[in-house]
Order: C-alpha cells, then structure tokens, then sequence
C-alpha cells in the first residue's frame, strides 16, 4: 500500500538518563522509509527527568526536527509516554508509536506497522519483531501473553532464533511499549497507559485492556527492531524486582475471574516466595528484602513510585552464575542449548565446550526450576563440577544448596498459610471499589 500524505504517524520516545540510546534511536526512526512516501511523522522525545546531559545533547543534535519535553519530575515509563501521547493527541494523531529509548527500528518498520494498523481498522495495538542487538538472529520478544493459570505474562518467541516456522502475524494479549503502535480511537475508549504502575506491567495492562475493549493486538513479523538490553544485564538496584513482583500482584488481583481467585493467590504467593527463596540461598539480601517488600505494597494496596527504602542496591550475583563461568575452562552440556552456549561464550570467550561428559569439565544439567528437583541425575559425589541450570538462570552447585532445596517445601506451605488471607482481604478491596474492571 502506498500512504497518502494526510497519514499521520506521531512518534514518543521516553528518555531517561540513556542519552546515547536515545540519539541512536531517534537517527532510526528519521531513516525509516516512511519519510520517503511523504508520510506526515512527527516525534516527540519526553526526557523523564534525567540527571545526566540528555536535555543538551539531544536539543544539540536533533534541534527543531523534534518536540523535546523535559519533566522535572520522574513520571515513571508510563507517565513519561503519556506526556507524549497526550501532545500527539492534541495534535490530532490518529497513530501513536511508542518507542523505548534502547530500540533502533529497521528502515521498512514503521511504514509495516501504520499499513497494518490502515488497513486492520479492528487493530487497537501494534508491535513488532524485537531481536536482541547483540543477537540479531535471536528474537528478545514478539508479543506477549498473559497467562491466567500460572499468572505470569510472557514473551512470546523469547531467545528464539528466527526461522520460517514462526507466524508472521501473532495475535496476543499485549506489546512491549519499546515498541507498540496504538490507534488514537483504543485510547479514547481505555485511557490512557495505566500509571499506577510508574515501572513495569503497564504495557501488559494497557494492551490487555485494549484487547478486553473489543479491539485486537496484534505483534507484525514484518516490523524488525533491536533491542540493546542483554539478557544478563543486571541492574545496579532492586527496583526491577519490586515493581515487577508487585505490579505482577496487582494486574491479578485486579482481573482474574473470581471464581478462580483461591488458585490465583497461591500461584502469586509461590512464585514471591520463590524468588524470596531463590535470593535467600545466594545470601542477596536486599533482594529477598524487595520481594518482601513488593508483597507486602501489593496486599496494602500501594501504588506509584515506590518509597525511596523500597529501592536498595542490588546484592544479586544470580547464584554466581556470571562468575562462576568466568573461571571455567570447559563445560559439557548434557542437553543442547544453543542460547545458553551463546551467553556462556559472551561471559567467557575461552571456555571450551565438551562433546562427551569429563571428570575435569564441569556439567551442565538443565531443568525449569531447581527448586523443583526431586532426584538428582548425578550425584555430587560423582564430581564437584556438576550444576543444575533453570530456565531463569539460576544455579544449584553446592552441597549447602541442596541443604536449603530440602526444606524448601515445609517453609513454603507455612508462608502460604500466612499470607493468603492478606491477599484474600486486598482482593475484596479491589472488587469492591473497582467493579467496572471485573468481566
């Protein structure tokens, strides 16, 4: 299809203290091949309150092609878009894409996502294919999906390298906003972006609420960006880990189905004493210290920015998974994990990968959890240099691991008798003064 001039496409980036991301990111959208069929597109950059040369640097390189917006408060990721939404909206847009500071999108990206959402008037929300930078053959994301059962959202095609088999349109539940396309009429009838949350799951709650208003989200195969996060980035403080378990808590709280209540509350209360666990047997203090505090915001019905002592520095090592292959000369994976064997390679470029088990390289068994093992398929005994890896990364490779997995049942169901009347009471809370987000 070719547009017409009158389409207008309107463009908010969210800045906080990533000025060169940020700079990169609005060089790719001013090389999309949109400007070439004469699409009207405007951006509009919001710098959330950054602390570094952001405001200068961006104002010097980009000048009057862009509307630059500095808050003096942090907004958060949502507050941030919605400033720039709200521009958009009063500028007349009929299509907004927001954009995350780390992405740089493909030359034919946008012009795949605004026909899309042109020609599909029943699409509220558009993403695309969203490849790790330093993996580009290996997709980060493509749509996300939110499962009630195990109240979890997940990304869909993560750490999957791209093939033929994988759809070429995949219709979800919700978009990351590093990349999402939204049609002017689904805001007019949801909202704006959930604020609430001020960090994470705001995306998955507004796409959710897209979709619950009648409209469809759809993630476009055809719309290729890159993501500069690794997955082994780890961030200086918790609040990752705050917001994410207690926004986590809230979004269910708020729309499961009341009949299926009792489950849901022991599916969220395991999987925060998990983690609680987890942070506990790599003597992470501070963060089994912010799953403790985000359950305890989530039950009391704490919203926004969290308290400045909710935020600690972040003491997680991942059980030493990054250190401990930084000292390995060889490894022998009992199952082929070609993402695994990439990320062990980016930790240590030397390390050497068995064809066949040795008493002299370490063992790689992989599982979902170590938490759930029961039977262990070597014995310790057999070498020191055998680990178990879960699907989070998460390492069990010392006797005083197993020690703590032992008991790991008995302590969770004492927990689950504590805390789920807590959850019980917010829940009733939230039904009563909410009722209009109920189905």
């Amino acid at each position: 299809m070719t547009m017409k001039n009158q389409e207008k496409l309107a463009v908010v980036i969210c800045n906080y203290n990533k000025v060169k991301s940020t700079v990169d990111c609005i060089a790719s959208v001013l090389a999309s091949k949109l400007l070439d069929v004469g699409s009207n597109l405007k951006i509009f950059v919001i710098d959330n309150a950054s602390d570094d040369d952001s405001q200068t640097v961006i104002a010097k390189t980009y000048g009057d092609t862009i509307v630059f917006t500095h808050s003096d408060v942090d907004l958060g990721s949502c507050g941030g878009l919605n400033l720039g939404i709200e521009q958009a909206l009063q500028e007349g847009f009929e299509y907004i894409c927001c954009l995350g500071e780390e992405i740089t999108v493909a030359p034919d990206a946008l012009t795949a996502m605004l026909d899309y959402m042109i020609t599909s008037p029943l699409t509220g929300l558009v993403g695309g294919k969203v490849y790790h930078k330093h993996m580009p053959h290996y997709i980060q994301q493509f749509g996300i999906s939110v499962d009630f059962k195990h109240c979890r959202a997940s990304m869909l095609y993560a750490d999957t390298p791209d093939s033929e088999n994988i759809p070429n349109i995949v219709y979800c539940d919700a978009v990351s906003s590093c990349c999402m396309m939204v049609r002017a009429d689904a805001i007019r009838n949801v909202g704006l972006m959930p604020t609430d949350n001020f960090l994470y799951w705001d995306d998955t709650e507004w796409g959710y609420r897209i979709k619950q208003a009648g409209f469809e989200v759809v993630a476009l195969g055809a719309a290729h960006l890159y993501h500069a996060a690794s997955p082994m980035h780890r961030c200086d403080n918790t609040k990752v880990n705050y917001y994410m378990t207690r926004n986590c808590m809230n979004f269910f709280m708020k729309y499961t189905k009341p009949e299926a209540c009792n489950k849901m509350s022991l599916v969220l209360l395991r999987s925060v004493f998990e983690a609680f666990y987890l942070h506990r047997m790599g003597h992470a203090h501070n963060m089994a210290q912010s799953d403790v505090s985000a359950l305890l915001d989530a039950v009391n019905g704490v919203h926004g920015k969290a308290a400045d002592d909710r935020i600690l520095e972040n003491d997680d090592n991942g059980l030493g998974f990054v250190s401990f292959f930084q000292e390995q000369e060889s490894v022998y994976m009992e199952d082929d994990d070609p993402f695994l064997e990439q990320v062990i390679r980016q930790i240590n470029p030397d390390i050497v990968f068995m064809q066949l088990p040795s008493p002299s390289a370490v063992t790689i068994i992989r599982c979902d959890s170590i938490l759930g093992i029961k039977d262990f398929n070597f014995s310790l005994d057999f070498s020191e240099n055998v680990v178990y890896i879960d699907k989070n990364y998460r390492m069990l490779a010392t006797r005083e691991d197993v020690a703590l997995i032992k008991n790991y049942e008995p302590s969770l169901q004492l927990f689950l008798y504590a805390m789920q009347p807590a959850v019980f009471r917010r829940v009733a809370e939230i039904r009563g003064a909410e009722n209009h987000l109920l189905f």
